[in-house]
């Protein structure tokens, strides 16, 4: 059994840019700036920039409106975009996961200002509470183009250990935490997925003026679902 550990990593995420310059005679001007493709540059307005690997996700904070339940929402959906060179890696375990549901009790500080977890499981299997075996092209992905993933979230499609308990009962009212992203095999900054994420959005069933859209992680800092701390980082909305 494998430690779950929720890391929210409180130092501020510092973007990277790499110029190269061309000197010339008689007033020639400098090169175009040439970006490091692994750097965790400034999202758009409205979206965040992520980089996931080795299993970790981005974690959500959904907050239900007034005299809303659980058992009112049926889906999440999430927009996400990769470039051409992302979109070459591979998805861990050739799949798309979310994992869910967490409590703030699940969330406890340590000296460190980050955040552990004492959920444990091999391989988080019983929090996946969605896992679809795809690839890009089955995602509809097309590098430089928003796409759109819907999650599941009554717990039917499910990896085979995910433990029915920790789907909320419908009357819950929450705050919820769920986690989802799109994540690498492996470890390393050249490995791991560098995704646009927008539009994180709790489904109502009924009436969608009380869709729950959230790009906030609910701690100060950046919140996962993580082995360990260098498997992610996030660059939230401007």
């Amino acid at each position: 059994m494998k430690k779950l550990v929720l890391v929210i990593v409180i130092a501020a995420l510092a973007a990277s840019i790499t110029l190269t310059s061309c000197a010339s005679s008689g007033g020639g001007g400098s090169a175009e700036p040439k970006v490091d493709k692994y750097a965790m540059l400034p999202p758009p307005p409205g979206t965040e920039r992520v980089r996931l690997a080795n299993a970790a996700l981005a974690m959500y904070k959904f907050t239900l409106p007034a005299g809303q339940t659980w058992g009112n929402y049926n889906k999440i959906t999430a927009e996400y975009m990769v470039d051409e060179d992302n979109i070459t890696k591979s998805l861990r375990s050739g799949a798309i996961r979310m994992y869910g549901n967490y409590k703030e009790e699940d969330f406890i500080p340590d000296s460190g200002n980050t955040v552990v977890s004492l959920s444990t499981d091999a391989m988080f299997a019983h929090k996946i509470i969605y896992q679809k075996n795809t690839n890009w092209a089955g995602l509809g992905a097309v590098a430089n183009e928003w796409f759109t993933i819907e999650y599941d979230i009554s717990g039917s499609s499910g990896h085979a250990q995910f433990k029915k308990e920790n789907i909320p009962a419908a009357n819950a009212a929450g705050p919820f935490y769920i986690a989802l992203g799109l994540t690498s095999q492996d470890e390393g900054r050249v490995n791991a997925i560098n995704q646009l994420i927008r539009n994180v959005t709790l489904h109502h069933r009924t009436d969608p003026t009380k869709n729950v859209v959230t790009m906030d992680g609910g701690f100060p800092g950046v919140t996962s679902a993580s082995y360990m701390i260098g498997n992610i980082q996030r660059l939230g909305p401007q």
